[in-house]
């Protein structure tokens, strides 16, 4: 392995720790909500558990497939949702081509659960 692969590979992010004590449950929804919009996914589609690897194995698998059918419209709405544009572009170059989207949708749900973090904060007068 790399050691550009290296710094990228990382354990799945703990979704607890990315919002307010006592509102994970609610920040799963959230969470499902704030990808099908992103990526103009139909809710039927999304997972129907609100549990992290399940919404996780299901990103993985939505992102190859929005990779292999439009390459620009999916790398557009990856700078849309504000992911940071250095981890992707080593994530893109990575040597492993088969780990990718799994890293890019680990890159995805990060992004979100911040945002949703910041939104969660802001609303219980936290910030």
């Amino acid at each position: 392995m790399s050691e550009q692969e290296k710094n990228i590979n990382r354990e799945p992010f703990p979704f607890e720790e990315g919002l307010p004590a006592g509102q994970a449950g609610a920040g799963m929804g959230l969470l499902i909500e704030k990808l099908s919009t992103m990526f103009s996914l139909e809710k039927d589609s999304l997972p129907a558990q609100s549990e992290l690897p399940v919404i996780r194995e299901y990103m993985i698998k939505k992102v190859a497939e929005l990779m292999s059918k439009d390459y620009e419209r999916f790398i557009n709405s990856l700078y849309r949702i504000d992911v940071n544009e250095n981890k992707v572009s080593e994530i893109l170059h990575l040597k492993d081509r088969t780990i990718i989207p799994e890293k890019l949708a680990d890159l995805i749900i990060e992004r979100q659960l911040l945002r949703l973090k910041t939104q969660m904060l802001y609303r219980d007068k936290k910030i």
